[in-house]
């Protein structure tokens, strides 16, 4: 990997700096800096740097996989994760805000929060305890603990075909997908954990049963926040309360978002009943937009990372052959709030992807080259 892309992954602290620089540097009156930041300055920022089609190359593989430089960068996101959520009840409850304002801070650290639940992401796929810890400490902070269980153990599974919540129907709206998989997903995450309970031998109703502790923490958490604050300031401070699960909605919106722009129509063929074909790199829509990528530890390479999931971020591949979207993250996911014009974008690329007609032999060498 070139030092300067390596480097380059430092963007990814951006969003934060721009959330509360700008509170610094312009007031309360800039609260709405990091809704603008992600959802206007990055897309410009990606038409102007163009797409990353460079992979690192094999001989480097494990060097870049072992650079603890990369570790650095997950980790530290997990403690800025609650800095910044401390830091906002600090703010909202001691510094002069108007609605608006409040509602700004909301919406900015909201978005970081989405951000968060991409780290945990990241860190869910390490088989480390010290990793399983720290994605469990992110997706607390956005009271979305089950997303470990979920996506793992469902999403991983089960991605590209009808029994997946988390993959996007043809002309399904953004709106509608919401429902399908948040309640979908929690009540997978449920099925899963039931099952590994009981192949363990334990009851559903026990200290055992980690769905129970992803409802009680997150209160919990909330609980510690209200009570710190309101001792701080000598009332109760309900602004706290609202903030929380503020950003916990607008976190966990933000990611299911991304899962419908990362899967939208896709499904894998069927080659028995009941049985698809293996998930390979040409079953999920792939983004390489150089500068949205970096924010995002690569997770626009979506494709490679459903193809191999133990792949760390940093040495995800772009592949020409897997379905590309038109643009980054930011810019799909303002297209995708507008139904018709999302539709009108997909429809004919999700054609022009079940059009595309492998032989047996086609795939095999495709998927070679995979490996």
């Amino acid at each position: 990997m070139k030092p300067l892309k390596k480097f380059g992954f430092l963007w990814s602290y951006s969003l934060l700096a721009v959330i509360v620089g700008s509170y610094y540097l312009g007031g309360p009156a800039w609260t709405f800096a990091g809704c603008v930041y992600t959802y206007g300055v990055l897309p410009l920022l990606d038409a102007a740097f163009g797409k990353d089609r460079a992979n690192v190359a094999r001989e480097d593989y494990e060097r870049v996989v072992e650079d603890c430089y990369f570790d650095v960068l997950v980790y530290s996101f997990v403690y800025l994760q609650y800095g910044l959520l401390v830091w906002g009840c600090w703010m909202l409850v001691f510094d002069p805000m108007t609605l608006k304002q409040q509602v700004g801070l909301m919406f900015s650290i909201g978005i970081f929060s989405g951000t968060i639940i991409n780290i945990a992401h990241e860190l869910g796929h390490r088989s480390s305890r010290i990793a399983q810890v720290h994605a469990k400490l992110a997706l607390l902070s956005v009271s979305y603990m089950h997303f470990l269980i979920e996506h793992n153990r469902g999403h991983h599974v089960h991605v590209a075909t009808p029994l997946d919540t988390a993959t996007a129907r043809k002309n399904q709206s953004l709106y509608a997908f919401w429902w399908q998989t948040l309640i979908g997903g929690y009540c997978s995450a449920w099925r899963i954990e039931k099952g590994l309970l009981k192949k363990a031998g334990h009851q559903v109703w026990s200290r055992q049963n980690e769905m129970l502790w992803f409802v009680i923490l997150p209160v919990l958490l909330c609980v510690v926040f209200t009570t710190g604050f309101s001792l701080a300031a000598g009332y109760i401070v309900w602004i706290v309360t609202v903030f929380f699960v503020a950003q916990c909605l607008i976190g966990i919106l933000l990611l299911e978002s991304v899962n419908y722009i990362e899967h939208y129509g896709i499904i894998r063929r069927e080659i028995a009943p009941g049985k698809y074909e293996r998930v390979n790199p040409l079953h999920s829509w792939n983004a390489s937009q150089y500068i949205s990528n970096l924010v995002l530890f690569q997770l626009q390479r979506h494709s490679d990372h459903h193809a191999y999931a133990a792949r760390p971020d940093q040495v995800l591949r772009h592949f020409d052959e897997s379905p590309q979207l038109p643009f980054g993250y930011p810019l799909m996911i303002l297209m995708a709030m507008l139904p018709p014009l999302w539709f009108r974008l997909m429809n004919p690329r999700l054609a022009a992807w079940k059009a595309k007609a492998y032989s047996s032999e086609e795939i095999f060498k495709t998927l070679r080259q995979f490996a």
